[in-house]
């Protein structure tokens, strides 16, 4: 649960800098300063909420059957596919928030997801790699090899 934590908190981590570093950008570049950041903001929230139903609903899926986690997972990402589409639309309807923000703190979630390896590293380096992971590649490799030789 320990590296669950870690590993939320330097994805939320690492949507934060993405949107300040984002909103610094825009605050030259932008024409309206307040759309801008509005869609920038409402992005970047649906962003974490994403996030965060996705790592829920894979600690639930985990204490499913298989079959029945599976169907769980695909319907779940159909809704947060639903979500994106929903925010998406409101920043397209709406005149005072920026589409094009929106669709930046969206990406937010995947740029999240990228960097957050960086930042555990500088955040946890003495358990960032542990003895288990060592063993999981080992045998991640061996197996590799196995199917290979076949």
């Amino acid at each position: 649960m320990r590296q669950v934590k870690e590993i939320m908190t330097g994805f939320y981590i690492g949507i934060g800098i993405y949107a300040v570093l984002i909103e610094v950008i825009g605050i030259f570049f932008s024409g309206n300063i307040l759309s801008y950041t509005l869609g920038l903001l409402m992005g970047v929230i649906a962003a974490i909420c994403l996030f965060h139903h996705m790592a829920n609903t894979l600690d639930y899926a985990l204490d499913l059957p298989e079959d029945a986690a599976s169907k769980y997972v695909k319907k779940q990402s159909f809704f947060r596919l639903l979500i994106m589409l929903a925010v998406l639309t409101i920043g397209m309807v709406i005149e005072s928030i920026s589409f094009v923000t929106v669709l930046l703190g969206l990406l937010g979630l995947k740029i999240g997801a990228l960097v957050t390896p960086v930042i555990l590293r500088h955040l946890y380096p003495e358990s960032y790699i542990t003895k288990d992971e060592d063993v999981i590649n080992e045998a991640v490799d061996s197996r590799i090899e196995d199917v290979m030789q076949k």
